[in-house]
């Protein structure tokens, strides 16, 4: 029952400390959205990639389109613990890939696959509750997306994609200095939907809104049992050309974390996402992109 204890605390301080900005969703699943800091996300629609945030976009992508990203992100999230010690930066590096495949079927339809990793992070806490080490931590979904996008006319798309999420929860714990034998390991596979529409004022001009449905994994192993949700979300996003060279762009999104409690009754609430972006075209090689954007944490109050 001690462990039961200790380990129901470890899951709670999980959740909370992992999702300080945004939850545990990232944004950023192409080498582009880090750059704009995901301004733009749903409606830039410049290749395969923008499946993630709006498959209607799809339709904007001409012929074939093929692209992979290796990102390298790095997280600064310092945690006092209870007993008012520090528990260091818990995140730091966090590796991420992703590749996309569209093809144009005709002049109505285009289908595309994606393969990326946008939730989850990489944890590591230097000593909690006095006598709880975290060395490693991992919470992550891997995902495959099919999608489709159909253009009903000059202006209008809209699109639909099967988001198939393979959940991993992989922990090393040591309790007054003694290793848990094994950790905590388990997997879980959920699935989710997301459907958008993409308008085009014109051909520099692009207005983009998606919704996607909650994913909820449920972890269990040993004594530890938690689950990891990434709730439903909106995303609204703008694209305008200004000339042949400089583009501007932004998102507002939102994602339902109030529906949503934690194991230590810590208050959630819903959290917007606002990025701005630009693009300038320096030549047909080369193009320099610049973002900022401020995500809403879904404490309260966070956290122990």
């Amino acid at each position: 029952m001690k462990n039961l204890t200790k380990f129901v605390a470890l899951g709670s301080l999980l959740s909370c400390a992992a999702a300080q900005a945004g939850g545990l969703y990232l944004y950023e699943t192409s080498t582009t959205d880090i750059g704009l800091a995901s301004a733009g996300m749903a409606a830039r629609a410049q290749d395969a990639s923008v499946m993630t945030a709006n498959p209607a976009g799809l339709s904007n992508v001409a012929g074939q389109s093929f692209s992979g990203h290796l990102i390298s992100l790095y997280g600064d999230t310092m945690l006092d613990t209870v007993g008012g010690g520090d528990a260091g930066n818990i995140i730091g590096y966090v590796p991420l890939g992703s590749a996309f495949y569209s093809q144009q079927v005709n002049d109505k339809w285009t289908l595309g696959i994606g393969m990326y990793g946008n939730y989850g992070l990489g944890l590591e806490y230097d000593k909690l509750f006095n006598r709880i080490d975290i060395p490693n931590a991992i919470t992550q979904a891997l995902t495959v997306q099919p999608s489709a996008s159909y253009r009903i006319n000059d202006q209008w798309s809209v699109g639909a994609a099967l988001g198939i999420h393979y959940g991993i929860l992989d922990m090393d714990v040591k309790v007054d200095g003694t290793t848990i034998a094994g950790g905590v390991e388990d997997t879980d596979t959920q699935v989710n939907g997301r459907v958008g529409v993409l308008y085009e004022l014109n051909s520099g001009t692009r207005l983009g809104l998606s919704y996607s449905n909650e994913t909820e994994f449920e972890f269990d192993d040993k004594d530890f049992s938690t689950s990891a949700v990434a709730p439903q979300q909106l995303v609204f996003s703008a694209y305008h050309e200004l000339n042949d060279k400089l583009a501007v762009m932004g998102n507002l999104n939102w994602q339902d974390w109030s529906a949503y409690q934690t194991l230590m009754d810590v208050e959630t609430q819903d959290t917007y996402q606002v990025a701005l972006g630009t693009q300038y075209k320096v030549n047909s090689k080369m193009m320099w992109n610049a973002g900022f954007v401020f995500d809403l944490s879904k404490y309260r109050f966070c956290c122990l």
